[in-house]
């Protein structure tokens, strides 16, 4: 039997900043991607899909996960929004989210083609939801 997820509910105006949130962590990724600040760009790449799911499912359902594993996360994201596309950007998120403990407290740093991967799925996460919300 499948644990049931925790989630907390969310008003537009907390998912809009979540949202406002996630444009900021992709912006100042997408900056130290352009300096050559690997971790930099990768910490905040991973932060931008956090924040970025949290917005979608506030905006459309009016919730988020409220656990600490990221996992919940990915798994209502799937549920509320059930379609394949969800499916997809949720490993996707699973993807992202995986890197954290290497960015944030591992000893060593992020390769430039590292950064680049989890960039190039940061933003295709953060467009695809982006496009699900009505702002």
């Amino acid at each position: 039997m499948a644990r049931e997820v925790r989630t907390v509910k969310v008003t537009e105006a907390e998912a809009n900043v979540f949202l406002d949130k996630a444009e900021q962590f992709m912006e100042s990724a997408q900056d130290a991607m352009a300096k050559g600040n690997w971790d930099a760009a990768a910490h905040n790449a991973v932060h931008c899909v956090i924040s970025a799911n949290d917005a979608l499912l506030g905006s459309r359902h009016s919730l988020r996960s409220s656990g600490q594993n990221h996992r919940d996360a990915a798994t209502l994201l799937v549920e509320k929004e059930g379609t394949e596309d969800a499916r997809k950007n949720a490993t996707r998120f699973l993807k992202i989210i995986s890197k954290k403990n290497l960015v944030q407290y591992e000893g060593r740093s992020m390769s430039e083609a590292e950064a680049r991967a989890l960039m190039v799925d940061a933003t295709r996460f953060f467009k695809w939801s982006r496009s699900r919300i009505n702002r």
